[in-house]
């Protein structure tokens, strides 16, 4: 089990510091700091980064784990274990660097199938949230709220940050809530209607505003408060919020599976009338 001293050790021998270590893997250099005092477990997907960007021969990890797997298979394990092996091993692929481009594209894959099948209701909620999240990205992608604030005020820092996140995603909410009406005023088709899915959609955003007010407060009672310990939120901040997104393509496509069967319907019931 590789801990903090180890991390610390790795890193100084590639001769990095920790803002430099901090730049790599896109984070403050407190996260960094946590990982190697030992206040915080750092993610799998960071351990594999650390790993690579320290020039450590990721060979000798792997050989580890197939000398656990073959005692393991002794005992039964060996199943359990290969599926942790390949989460491992995937889990750097769960970047924002790689999952928000992805979210993106599949929401914008959604309002044009919506488009391409004439599904009004389709096109506008997949529309509607892809503008709200393409506004949000540049914004962190770029990370221009690091260089506009003062890099030693971590609580006017991460209140910007936790903030603009936060009002963001109220404002998607508010316009899921609304959507049929912001439709209506967009465009004049009659197909505009209240869908089952509309009511799934907003919940989702909810979470996502209630995992950046925690996030906030959690950031409050770090810098503010000196919590030290307070960063359960701030670990798993990525994983949290993919997990609606998950759930948001994962409504989006039944929505449009959906979509397709109901058209189907209508064009047997127009050809048996014929």
């Amino acid at each position: 089990m590789i801990d903090g001293d180890d991390l610390r050790a790795m890193r100084i021998n590639a001769g990095i510091s920790q803002q430099g270590m901090s730049k790599k893997l896109k984070c403050d250099r407190k996260t960094i700091h946590n990982y190697e005092i030992g206040v915080s477990d750092i993610p799998s997907s960071r351990l594999f980064q650390w790993l690579t960007f320290c020039k450590l021969d990721l060979s000798i990890l792997l050989n580890q784990v197939k000398a656990v797997r073959g005692e393991a298979s002794k005992n039964g394990q060996s199943k359990l274990l290969d599926i942790m092996s390949v989460i491992l091993l995937f889990s750097p692929l769960w970047s924002h660097l790689i999952v928000t481009p992805l979210y993106l594209l599949l929401l914008g894959v959604c309002a044009a199938y919506g488009v391409y099948k004439k599904d009004i209701n389709v096109t506008h909620i997949a529309g509607f949230i892809f503008i709200l999240t393409a506004v949000n990205y540049p914004i962190f992608d770029s990370g221009l709220i690091n260089y506009v604030t003062p890099s030693d005020n971590k609580l006017l820092q991460g209140t910007i940050i936790y903030g603009t996140q936060l009002i963001l995603s109220i404002i998607t909410v508010f316009v899921l809530i609304f959507r049929v009406q912001l439709s209506r005023l967009i465009s004049k088709s009659n197909n505009i209607a209240l869908t089952h899915f509309d009511g799934i959609f907003h919940w989702l955003y909810i979470y996502a505003s209630l995992i950046y007010l925690l996030g906030l407060l959690e950031n409050i009672a770090w810098s503010h408060f000196e919590l030290k310990s307070w960063t359960l939120i701030y670990d798993n901040f990525e994983g949290l919020i993919y997990i609606g997104w998950a759930l948001c393509c994962g409504a989006l496509l039944a929505m449009m599976i959906s979509s397709t069967g109901s058209n189907c319907c209508n064009d047997k019931k127009t050809t048996g009338n014929e």
